[in-house]
């Protein structure tokens, strides 16, 4: 089978790798139908997140049909339809004990995709805990969703706002930005997108809840949205993790700040205003205890429309035209903002046909 293999910064192809077949008796081979690029994967790539172990197979947000299940399997069988955990967790340490799972201290690593083989490949092996069948009338494009909005889900539960009247801003309208949109929404928020690209800008505002409005700059949003050029700042959520320098002095008292970005970014705060004003400056990354499932639900039930945030479907032999989409040039090795209308895009080893 074929599966993408990153090597170092700006070298991944494709291989020829051996096909997978259950080995234990809890195993399960899933044919991977599609898998979404995360911002992640372009950081491993452009070598701006130098976390991933050089020989593994990228790709961590799949959904797929089981191909093989062991022995002991009974949840799962083949020819369902799946969607993959890709964070295994013992459940037993001090780390899972305290709802922390993704960093549970007994795995290998952090997630597959990064630091053991993962899906942008014909099949991935996991274990029956970690997929969960989708149900026929959800598409697996949809169900691809569930690891990026899990991440969101976590962020979400740390966002406590003073009021649900909050003036709330969320900064970049990738998939993330988008699905923080509609958790918040989801929370009783309305929170306001700022996004700079304008193909990209565009491409959102036909995906947002009801109420929530996008705008090219945080001026912008004020003065139309607020029609108050000095609106204050309650909640933030930044998804470029380049922006708390600057947003910080203007964060109203009982403020949430939170940075999502996987970009380095050094920035000097004044801790009196952290004190004086009652602010919190928060991060958050990863899926924690039980947000896959909550995520799961949320795509499952329609209460977010995953499938709308879909923007390109791209076989995994044409998987550069999948990262340039989202301004990742392999071939020129520049990573960049997107200059195409674009959100979530998926890779597909099984071919672009559900």
């Amino acid at each position: 089978m074929k599966a993408l293999k990153f090597r170092s910064a700006w070298d991944v192809d494709l291989a020829e790798v051996p096909d997978l077949h259950v080995i234990g008796d809890d195993d399960v081979v899933v044919d991977i139908k599609f898998c979404g690029v995360c911002g992640t994967d372009l950081g491993i790539v452009s070598g701006s997140y130098p976390v991933a172990v050089p020989g593994v197979t990228l790709g961590h947000e799949a959904s797929g049909i089981v191909a093989e299940t062991g022995a002991a399997v009974t949840t799962v069988a083949p020819g369902d339809r799946v969607v993959i955990n890709p964070t295994p967790y013992c459940g037993r340490c001090r780390m899972c004990q305290t709802q922390r799972i993704n960093h549970c201290v007994n795995k290998h690593g952090t997630e597959s995709g990064v630091s053991y083989d993962g899906a942008y490949a014909g099949k991935y092996r996991t274990t029956s805990a970690f997929v969960h069948r989708v149900p026929d009338d959800v598409s697996l494009r949809a169900a691809a969703l569930t690891e990026p909005l899990s991440c969101v889900v976590a962020g979400a539960r740390k966002i406590q706002p003073p009021s649900l009247s909050a003036f709330t801003y969320v900064f970049g309208a990738g998939p993330l930005g988008l699905l923080y949109t509609w958790v918040l929404s989801l929370k009783g928020l309305t929170p306001v997108v700022i996004e700079h690209s304008a193909a990209r800008l565009e491409y959102a505002r036909d995906r947002l809840p009801d109420g929530t409005a996008a705008y090219a700059s945080l001026e912008e949003a004020r003065t139309k949205y607020f029609n108050d050029p000095q609106a204050p700042i309650d909640i933030v959520v930044d998804t470029t993790s380049m922006l708390l320098e600057d947003l910080f002095p203007q964060m109203a008292p009982g403020g949430t700040y939170m940075s999502i970005g996987l970009k380095e970014k050094l920035a000097s705060i004044d801790t009196m205003l952290l004190a004086d004003r009652s602010l919190s400056v928060i991060g958050s990354i990863d899926s924690l205890h039980g947000s896959f499932t909550e995520a799961f639900h949320l795509i499952t039930t329609g209460r977010i429309p995953a499938e709308r945030l879909v923007s390109h479907v791209i076989p995994l032999d044409d998987f550069a035209t999948g990262f340039a989409a989202l301004g990742c040039d392999i071939d020129g090795k520049r990573f960049g903002p997107a200059d195409q209308a674009s959100c979530k895009v998926l890779i597909a080893p099984g071919g672009i046909d559900e």
